[in-house]
């Protein structure tokens, strides 16, 4: 007796992420029940899995059956062969572990098998993936007097189960490339340096100048002992809070900034035109803003008026006015005393800082010397040279995935790194996080392009086919995933 299980499924590549299980077949007269039989990729091959009940089965002394399961082209012009699995009587049985059973079934799987004992027995076998493959039905053929002659046996066909193909299998995920190009880096910081009442001599061990200057000079130390790193310009912008009259603070700003940059010119061996000229702003009125702002009004019960004078005296610095500050601040004092004594003592001391800015360049670095530094200074890679390091593991591996995500971690506002972390969490069929990703993925092709899969997964398949047609305006072919949204089309509604 010989029984047929046809399946269509469409393959694409080599890697197929779901197949739908074969319900139950009936063998050896009713007497052998095939359950759950599945087929799924695995490295290159198919795996074939499936439950055989042999419960009802009735086996006469010496008498064995063999269950073939054969995979063949829908044509039937091509098959291949699982292995075999043999099932034999008590005395067959025995037979068979003395080595006198058929040889045409000697190195297969043999099970004993009592009449009237519950057996289920879990099949696995395996089989190399061809691309004839893509297409195909299985077939479960039974060899009743084992004797390994299955020609004469009957083609009995059954029903073709119209499975819906996996999206997953089918799309085309294009990746950013980022551009071989390593730009200037910046690194930017605050130390709250304290100098003398009107006073702007630079004073290392003055109050906590030390901790203060451990920001700036704790860094430097860093880049020049490294000598993949070459240190550009390092500038010193200088703050003052708005106390005291406009032009002195302009005065002692200037001044400060120019004493903490002489400062850390003389304890470093860098070029000269490395330091850029000191910068200042006289009165720190926009931290002061900032701070007011996020103020409650149990904290400043006139915080609306507050900032409505700060408003006034930025508008006039922006219009280049700054006699008037003096007055506004005069005003703020006199009209608002408790409050204005709150803020010079909670708010002004942190509004005197003095911002630095460090640009510095990290050398290129080959393939070999990338991956190494990989594992130890990642950050030290430039967007192209992480995607070379990614791009030596198998696509989609856990490695591969493991840079992609990194390089998001170091460079988060990177829309190159955006779409190919979205590419990875589709390809993993997460479409919430793909959604999250590519929201600020911006619109260039392949943004677009991972949208469009984004739709397909969702089955939004009017909007997955306008992204579709933006990405192929930019240079993008969309063959595939066009041809996906056909073949999803008629299972939209199951």
């Amino acid at each position: 007796m010989y029984t047929t299980i046809k399946l269509r499924h469409i393959l694409a590549g080599l890697f197929v992420v779901a197949f739908h299980p074969l319900f139950a077949q009936t063998l050896s007269d009713g007497q052998t029940v095939v359950k759950n039989a599945l087929i799924t990729p695995r490295d290159n091959q198919l795996l074939l899995t499936m439950d055989v009940c042999l419960d009802e089965l009735r086996l006469k002394n010496k008498q064995s059956v063999v269950l073939h399961p054969v995979l063949t082209s829908l044509d039937n012009t091509r098959r291949v062969a699982f292995d075999p699995m043999v099932i034999d009587s008590h005395a067959q049985y025995v037979l068979y572990q003395r080595g006198q059973s058929n040889e045409a079934y000697s190195n297969v799987r043999h099970v004993k098998h009592k009449n009237k004992k519950p057996l289920t027995v879990p099949y696995v076998s395996t089989i190399p993936y061809e691309s004839w493959m893509d297409s195909y039905q299985l077939l479960l053929e039974e060899d009743l007097c084992a004797c390994g002659d299955l020609s004469s046996m009957p083609y009995v066909p059954s029903l073709l189960r119209d499975v819906p193909p996996n999206p997953l299998d089918l799309i085309s995920l294009v990746n950013a490339t980022p551009a071989p190009v390593k730009p200037t880096l910046n690194l930017h910081g605050s130390a709250f340096i304290n100098f003398v009442v009107n006073r702007w001599e630079m004073k290392p061990d003055y109050m906590d100048n030390r901790r203060e200057l451990r920001k700036i000079t704790d860094t430097l130390d860093i880049m020049v002992q490294d000598p993949n790193i070459t240190v550009r310009e390092v500038k010193i912008h200088g703050w003052a809070s708005p106390e005291s009259p406009y032009q002195h603070n302009s005065m002692l700003a200037t001044n400060r900034a120019k004493s903490l940059t002489d400062y850390v010119r003389k304890t470093y061996d860098l070029p000269a035109d490395v330091f850029a000229p000191a910068e200042a702003t006289p009165e720190n009125w926009i931290g002061l803003r900032q701070a007011v702002s996020e103020m409650t009004f149990s904290e400043l019960p006139h915080r609306t008026e507050i900032l409505q004078i700060i408003d006034k005296v930025l508008a006039d610095l922006d219009r280049g006015v700054t006699n008037q500050a003096d007055r506004d601040e005069q005003t703020l004092k006199t009209k608002y005393s408790e409050e204005y004594r709150y803020l010079l003592q909670n708010v002004y001391p942190s509004l005197r800082r003095s911002d630095y800015d460090i640009s510095f360049d990290i050398r290129k670095f080959t393939l070999e010397e990338a991956k190494k530094i990989y594992t130890t200074r990642p950050h030290h890679l430039s967007l192209h040279e992480l995607w070379q390091v990614a791009n030596t593991y198998e696509p989609y591996s856990d490695e591969y995935n493991q840079v992609v995500q990194k390089t998001l971690n170091i460079y988060p506002d990177s829309t190159v790194a955006l779409i190919n972390l979205a590419n990875v969490a589709l390809h993993q069929g997460d479409k919430l996080k793909a959604e999250t990703l590519l929201k600020d993925a911006g619109e260039s092709a392949e943004a677009l392009n991972a949208r469009a899969v984004l739709y397909i997964l969702q089955k939004r398949y009017d909007e997955a086919s306008l992204m579709l047609d933006r990405a192929e305006k930019l240079g993008i072919d969309v063959s595939r995933n066009r041809e996906v949204i056909q073949k999803m089309i008629p299972y939209k509604d199951r």
